[in-house]
């Protein structure tokens, strides 16, 4: 009897491993749908990023020529890329977004105590993308010439959210008190990238660019950015730890694209006293590669 029980063991064992591997792949992503919204803030303890500087786009030339449609819609890779941006819509629902939000007041994720060591850190993707000047540019084009304080926002409320890291002993660092900024921290500059999350609020945000000028100086066209959605991919969101379109993140980034600090959320006086620590740091990290 033992042995009869010996023997069928490893068959149902084979079975049963056949089964997880022949699942369905909507079943995997039923399961994440049922999930619990985010309930509390999570620490960013390690580097966060690519491990390598990666460009999302090329010319529209280079992945919509003749030769290359047949792959974009029917190639194996291009319906592989479909499903999962399917998947990861389904998975962050607006209504799981939301509830995230107001559980965690924004606070996706909080910062890291410092600042990340240079040969520690990891990579912000490139792009390239709309500015304020009307022309595309990349992004590490820009980033190369100072470290940057940059705000990544899909919402009006992650605009907010972002925006409220540069209010600073009753200056606001962002508009009316940008020279005293770059007078305090010559070696940094700050970077803005709207990622709209439709293409309604795209074009939206295209009928209201004489207003967003307004609102800055024109030396800071250059480094106001407009991404579409689609640009960046899931994984890539997931790694950069921005893929709650409700709120705001802030990243400080160093001339060579690494990402040296991380934030999400509205300010706390403690973040804000810690950001601005930070900055001061990096500013003499600056100083001290100059000599």
């Amino acid at each position: 009897m033992s042995a009869t029980r010996l023997s069928t063991r490893p068959f149902s064992t084979s079975l049963h491993l056949l089964q997880q591997r022949s699942q369905p792949r909507f079943v995997n992503t039923i399961k994440e749908v049922s999930k619990p919204a985010q309930e509390d803030s999570y620490e960013i303890t390690r580097p966060i990023g690519l491990v390598k500087p990666v460009l999302l786009n090329h010319k529209l030339s280079d992945t919509y020529s003749i030769s290359n449609i047949g792959e974009e819609l029917f190639g194996a890779q291009a319906k592989e890329r479909r499903q999962k941006n399917l998947d990861y819509d389904i998975k962050h629902s607006p209504i799981y977004d939301i509830k995230s939000f107001q559980n965690t007041n924004g606070k996706i994720f909080r910062p890291p105590i410092s600042w990340f060591k240079q040969d520690k850190s990891l990579y912000f993707p490139d792009f390239i993308a709309k500015t304020l000047t009307g022309k595309s540019n990349s992004l590490y084009d820009i980033l190369s010439n100072k470290y940057s304080i940059v705000r990544l926002y899909s919402t009006v409320t992650g605009e907010q959210c972002s925006k409220s890291y540069f209010k600073v002993d009753g200056e606001d660092y962002y508009t009316t008190d940008y020279k005293k900024f770059t007078e305090k921290f010559s070696n940094f500059q700050i970077i803005d990238i709207n990622m709209p999350s439709s293409w309604i609020k795209g074009f939206i945000l295209n009928l209201s660019l004489s207003n967003l000028r307004k609102m800055i100086s024109p030396e800071r066209y250059q480094n106001y950015f407009m991404l579409p959605l689609h640009i960046l991919p899931p994984e890539i969101r997931e790694q950069l730890h921005c893929d709650n379109q409700c709120t705001g993140y802030i990243y400080i980034i160093d001339s060579t694209g690494k990402i040296r600090w991380a934030t999400s959320g509205y300010s706390t006086p403690e973040d804000l006293q810690l950001m601005w620590k930070v900055v001061r740091g990096l500013e003499k990290e600056a100083n001290q590669q100059r000599k």
